[in-house]
């Protein structure tokens, strides 16, 4: 920065200095003023008068270059300092959107959040090189133009001047009015973006019930309104820009024709007016550019504001300053001197303890859950659709915490322990499979990064996965995921189970994995799942009996509230909720 503001000196230097041998050559060589003292015998006679001019000629031609190549410096570093401020922005709103819980994201839209990381980050780009740069280039170089000019003719830089007061007013007004439709056009074309993410997804709906008619009609109508919010914003843009030139042309005109009275009175050569008006060029050029950060900060600001609002959004799920470490119990643990609690071990005993839960104020979810599980026991949570089973157990992972009450893992509360490490201690396997755009090996190895190959094709196998994954073309080292190899879902699902044996934690999570499989994938999954479950305690939402049979502990929600908890044989003769599930008066979903 401090490079670039050097160059900027410079330049602007340099800048000042070209009229003056245009001037030399007008009054001293053309007319008959004599020329300055420090120029001695140079233009003496007609050949000093002709080398004179060669002389001159000369100079505004290196006046130009190195004018030019310092400002070409200048811009070079000044773009790289923006570009490297653009590089951390996204970081950082990448960062954010990794950690920002949840629940923040089930209440955005996808396609706006890509639109702000992705479009709306060039806003603080924009604001330093064509905020932040010009404006400081501008004020500079107008300082020090008003300074030379008012040594030149006070009475013509008053006139000058007095455009400055019109320029100020047409940014204050027209500003806000810019600011406020860059807002609105913004939103929209962030919605035109969400649309066509949201079409991307819901492509195969869209195509079954020939919908594509009424998506194309409600696609055409946002981009109608983006274009509209578009045009209404550079409309006001161009009325700003009018007034501008109207005001530059008032004070040009009142420059030449004073200016002109003044060279007929004897008061002012030629040579000095074509200095004062090159200068008077000058003097706009910095205004004009002040005048254009005027549109273009106002427009900026609306994307800052936008990528401030992921920014600035508290993280719901935060960690204690004096959160706990954790670590699974068969580590060996070296004790620290220092005060810090020591790390928790893990054996896996969970507890919720009272716990409820609310997205909204007015809409609690859970209500009074109590309920323990022993190190190595299983639980299947069943109930109806949309009574809470999938956000009790996002609540062991910290992806929620509670509103009331406390989840705790071996007797600590969830909120004492460092999140990172409390994940460590957690595999999740989700009911539809998700696998990141990287090889299968490195989808297998996601949550155990630096994982062998030997230890990789061995949670495959355990996965009953290795089979079909020496089947693809390349092996462990087929890309999949968006744009690349397709699998089944079955085959999805023994890859994330494989993810699940080769993290080996203590603590298992099952969002019913065999749901959306066919009879045959489901008996491979469900042979790895047995084996999985082994030694480790198991939280799950399940939909089959032939799960629900297996686990310690039947966990029945009805209305937000355990309705029912005990074992299979247990439920069955208690004849309620899940009595009818199991003779099928009840289907579970």
């Amino acid at each position: 920065m401090a490079v670039v503001f050097t160059l900027m000196l410079g330049g602007i230097g340099l800048n000042l200095l070209k009229p003056w041998p245009l001037a030399l050559i007008v009054d001293c060589v053309l007319g008959g003023k004599p020329l300055p003292a420090w120029l001695g015998e140079w233009g003496d006679g007609a050949a000093g008068k002709s080398r004179l001019v060669f002389m001159l000629s000369l100079s505004v031609l290196a006046l130009h270059l190195v004018q030019g190549a310092l400002s070409a410096l200048q811009n070079f570093l000044a773009i790289g300092v923006g570009l490297r401020g653009l590089q951390r922005v996204r970081n950082d709103v990448f960062a954010s959107l990794q950690r920002l819980s949840l629940k923040f994201h089930h209440g955005a839209k996808s396609g706006d959040l890509i639109y702000r990381a992705a479009w709306d980050t060039f806003s603080f780009q924009t604001l330093f090189q064509q905020g932040l740069m010009t404006t400081a280039s501008a004020t500079v170089s107008l300082a020090l133009m008003v300074v030379v000019m008012a040594k030149l003719n006070f009475l013509l830089t008053l006139v000058a001047l007095a455009t400055v007061p019109l320029v100020v007013a047409a940014i204050k007004f027209f500003g806000t009015k810019m600011t406020e439709r860059g807002a609105l056009a913004q939103q929209a074309d962030s919605a035109v973006t969400s649309l066509v993410q949201q079409n991307i997804a819901a492509l195969p709906l869209i195509q079954s019930y020939t919908r594509e008619a009424h998506e194309e009609e409600k696609f055409t109508a946002q981009t109608a309104s983006a274009q509209e919010r578009r045009l209404a914003q550079h409309g006001w843009e161009l009325l700003y820009w009018l007034a501008l030139t109207v005001a530059f042309g008032l004070g040009t005109a009142a420059i030449v024709y004073l200016g002109a009275m003044q060279v007929l009175d004897g008061k002012l050569t030629v040579g000095a007016l074509l200095i004062f008006l090159a200068y008077l060029a000058q003097l706009y050029e910095p205004l004009n550019q002040l005048s254009h950060v005027g549109a273009t900060v106002a427009g900026a600001r609306a994307g800052v504001k936008r990528v401030f609002e992921i920014l600035d959004s508290e993280e719901e799920v935060k960690e204690a300053a004096n959160a706990r470490a954790v670590k699974h119990s068969t580590f060996n643990i070296q004790h620290s001197t220092s005060n810090e609690a020591p790390p928790l071990l893990v054996s896996g005993e969970i507890c919720f303890a009272n716990v409820s839960f609310r997205y909204q104020q007015e809409r609690e979810i859970l209500s009074g859950i109590s309920f323990e599980l022993k190190p190595g026991e299983s639980a299947a949570i069943i109930g109806p659709s949309g009574v809470g089973k999938t956000t009790l157990m996002n609540l062991l992972p910290r992806f929620y915490d509670p509103t009331g009450g406390a989840v705790r893992l071996d007797g600590a509360d969830l909120r004492e322990l460092k999140l990172k490490d409390l994940r460590e201690q957690i595999a999740v396997v989700l009911q539809e499979p998700i696998l990141l755009p990287a090889t299968i090996a490195e989808n297998i190895a996601c949550g155990k990064p630096g994982a062998t190959r030997d230890d990789i094709e061995a949670a495959a196998r355990a996965a009953n996965a290795d089979t079909f994954i020496r089947k693809l073309p390349q092996g462990y080292d087929t890309p999949v995921g968006e744009g690349a190899a397709r699998l089944s879902v079955g085959e999805k699902q023994r890859l994330n189970l494989a993810r699940a044996f080769l993290k080996n934690a203590p603590i298992l999570l099952l969002d019913e994995p065999t749901s959306a499989l066919d009879a045959e994938s489901e008996a491979l999954v469900v042979a790895s799942l047995n084996d999985l479950m082994k030694g480790r305690t198991v939280l799950m939402v399940a939909h089959r009996l032939s799960t629900i049979r297996r686990v310690t502990k039947i966990i029945v929600l009805e209305n937000g509230r355990i309705a029912e908890m005990g074992r299979h044989e247990e439920l069955l003769a208690r004849g309620g909720y899940y009595s009818r599930v199991a003779s099928g008066q009840v289907s579970l979903d």
